[in-house]
Parts: structure tokens; sequence; C-alpha cells
């Protein structure tokens, strides 16, 4: 029933993954198929409760202060496994954001920084200590809330800049597939260094979002004489209009949700401090926002790396998927309890989050498994969670089980205390 090519996939995916885990391999192992199958987000106790960990509860903690994750070998794995997934307008559209996992009252676990962490009510002011980490996902699908985790950091007191860090994930990604792999289009906030990114070398077009205020310069014009040659010609001030000038290019779409919607692009722009650098400068103002009565503002976008697309329209709908990674970011810690547990150094938190990485991978790959049982309307990850459970027991963990013995659980049905091919001991003689 289950000789598919799906089902083949996510067994190859689980068992080189399972060789990508080192020290305590068993135990990091089992505590990542506990988060799929807990019924909530838990505590690495509560963790150790449910029945695909077979270990006692101090093997949870003890996996992630002295486990060890080959983390090349992963991010090897989710690269070459990323191949295979769906495209968004004809590329491959990957996502660049950070989140904080706030540890106020850790006074002793390292490396925490000060982060903002949004509270109720106003004003937000919420500065904590915290764990700051920086994750590159790839966005598989048009529509959705679904994401698949290539890379993630975290940044130290002592580490580099946001950008920097950015674009070694970007390298490391894509060092990582294949030589013919297709160049992606990665977004990324305002928050990023538009200087840095403009002298980038890496082998993706970057699609930035710009700050309302910033100032871009056009090419300098030349003139004859002595003297140095100017760096910069006429601002371009985003603010202004009247500095703006007619657009190299033009286009206007209707959208369903937003109205009319007018993209202008400019080229041959370039930033104060990398005159050497052109890009392009892409503004989207639309007719209307949903479920809002204000005006909308004009959003401004950098495009750097290779010529615009034929199609500006596809620029503005790809940037709208980077939202995309607010709602993996929420998934990642209300419901798999990323930021649940509590480990005190930082390295260990470094393993816990590649495990929830790989995680979310499974759940995506789960998804033609469990295409019979009903799923929730959110239509992303959460919808599939608790069936990926069954899939995921059915796979069994290479150190557990025999890697194709598989129970058939569609309800809640007895299972023996003893696996009947290896002779397995289980805790729990009932399986979810």
């Amino acid at each position: 029933m289950y000789e598919t090519e799906g089902w083949a996939t996510l067994l190859r995916f689980r068992q080189e993954l399972y060789d990508g885990l080192g020290l305590r391999q068993d135990s990091l192992f089992e505590l990542m198929d506990a988060v799929l199958t807990a019924p909530q987000r838990s505590t690495l106790v509560r963790l150790s409760l449910t029945t695909v960990f077979r270990r006692l509860w101090p093997s949870t903690c003890d996996a992630l202060a002295d486990g060890s994750v080959d983390v090349s070998a992963l991010r090897n794995l989710f690269a070459r496994t990323l191949a295979d997934s769906a495209m968004v307008d004809g590329r491959p559209l990957w996502v660049i954001d950070g989140t904080n996992w706030p540890r106020p009252a850790a006074r002793a676990s390292a490396d925490r920084t000060w982060a903002y962490r949004p509270l109720t009510g106003w004003p937000q002011n919420g500065v904590v200590p915290a764990w700051e980490y920086q994750w590159l996902v790839g966005v598989p699908e048009v529509a959705g809330s679904w994401v698949l985790p290539l890379d993630v950091q975290r940044r130290g007191p002592t580490a580099e800049s946001a950008t920097q860090v950015a674009l070694e994930q970007i390298a490391a990604v894509r060092q990582a597939q294949a030589a013919d792999a297709p160049r992606p289009v990665v977004t990324l906030d305002s928050g990023y260094d538009l200087e840095t990114l403009a002298h980038s070398t890496v082998d993706a077009d970057l699609l930035v979002r710009l700050a309302k205020h910033r100032v871009v310069y056009r090419a300098p014009e030349r003139h004859p004489g002595r003297g140095r040659p100017r760096l910069h010609g006429e601002p371009f001030r985003l603010a202004d209009e009247t500095t703006h000038g007619q657009p190299q290019r033009s286009t206007h779409v209707i959208h369903a949700a937003y109205g009319d919607v007018c993209i202008d692009a400019w080229t041959d722009l370039h930033v104060a401090g990398a005159p050497d650098a052109p890009f392009s400068v892409v503004r989207v103002q639309v007719e209307r926002l949903p479920n809002k009565q204000l005006p909308p503002r004009p959003l401004w976008l950098a495009w750097i790396g290779g010529p615009l697309p034929a199609d500006l329209s596809v620029v503005w709908r790809w940037y709208l998927r980077r939202f995309t990674v607010e709602h993996a970011f929420r998934f990642f810690k209300q419901t798999l309890g990323w930021t649940t547990v509590r480990p005190r150094n930082p390295q260990a938190a470094d393993r816990w989050s590649w495990l929830i990485a790989a995680a979310c991978w499974q759940l995506w790959l789960a998804r033609p498994l469990v295409g019979e049982v009903l799923r929730s309307d959110f239509g992303g990850a959460s919808g599939i969670r608790t069936p990926d459970a069954l899939a995921c027991q059915r796979c069994g963990a290479p150190c557990a089980w025999c890697f194709r013995a598989s129970f058939e659980m569609r309800s809640w049905v007895p299972v023996p205390h003893r696996h009947p091919r290896c002779g397995s001991r289980r805790r729990n003689q009932w399986s979810v």
C-alpha cells in the first residue's frame, strides 16, 4: 500500500538524516520523532514519555548536551532534496530572516544578545536577552505556508553582521547544490545592509526591501576636463517623487485582493557606498490593502544580480511570498516547541534547531502519504503534523526498529511489547 515514490523518498531521507547524526545518534533521532508525534509542544521530560522515545528521560537532555550533528551533511541533504521541490514562477525562491529565542532568566547561558520581543499591549518595548538565529528557507509553493529549512545559524555577541551571515548561508547552500541547479531568488528585509549586498558575488539574485527614506544615486554624467570624476549622479530619493523621473519599465496588473497594481522600475542606480555596483529599484503601488482602511504606501524593492525579469509582476509576487517565513517561525515555536525547551549551552540550542529543521522537512515529505487523512484548513505544516506522526512511526527510527517494519495505525490499536522481527521492547503497548 505504501510502496510509492513518496514513501521511498521519505525512507531515504530519514536514513540519510540518521547517518548525519554523530554522538548520541539514537537519542537525537528518537527525540526528533518525539517532536513529530507529541500532541502539543512539550518540554524535554514530556517528550521522553512519548511512544517513539524508548529511553529514560535523562537521555533527552544528554542528547542535546553531549550529542553531535554533522551540519554539513544535513545541509547537503536539504539542498539535494530541495531539487525535487516546486518552483515559484519558474525560479527557486529562498527567504532569509532572523528570529530570536528569548532567554531572559538564563544568566548562566553564554552568547546571549539583546533582542526585540513583541509584547502584548502598547507600547511594545520588549528588549530581552536572547539567542538570535538566522534562517535560510526555501518556499516550495506559489500559495500556502510551507517552508523548507536550508540553513540555520546563531549570531552571538562576537559574530559578523546579519548581512555577512546571510551571504555565507547562501554561498554554503549553493555549494551544496548540484552544478546545474537553477539560480535562486533570495528575498531579504530592509534590515540588511544594501552596500554589502550590492558588492556581494553570491550565485543568486537578491530582492531586498528598501526603507522609505532611502536615498540612492544615478550614474554620474561624464564631463570633459581635468580633475577627479564624480562618483554619484543626481540623487534618487524614495520619499521625494520629484527626483524619480520617468521609469525605464512599467506595468499594470489587476489583483483580486489589491486591486490595480502599478509596478515601475528604474535601472542603473547605486548606493552611496558602492558606486561601482549598480542595481535596479522597483516601486510597487497597490490600489488597496486587504482588511485595511488606510491608503497604501508604495513598496520599494532593490533587485541585485542579473537582469530584471521580463514580467515585473513576478518580482512583486516573489516578495509577497517572503512573509511565509513569519508563519514558519510561529509554527516552529508554538507547535513544534522550538523555544519551549530550555538548554543551558548555546551549542545544545544549535543541535535542537537543526532537529526542528529536519522535522519540518519530514512533514513536507510525508504529505503524499497521508493525503487520505482529513487535514485542517490551514494548508500548511500544522495541518499535517498529526497524520505525519503515523507516517514517522511507519518508517520507524533506524536505531529502534527494522527499517521497513511498520505498524498499521489508522486508529488506536494494541501493539505487542516486542517487535515481531527484532524483538525490541516498547514501554507502551498503545501507539498513536
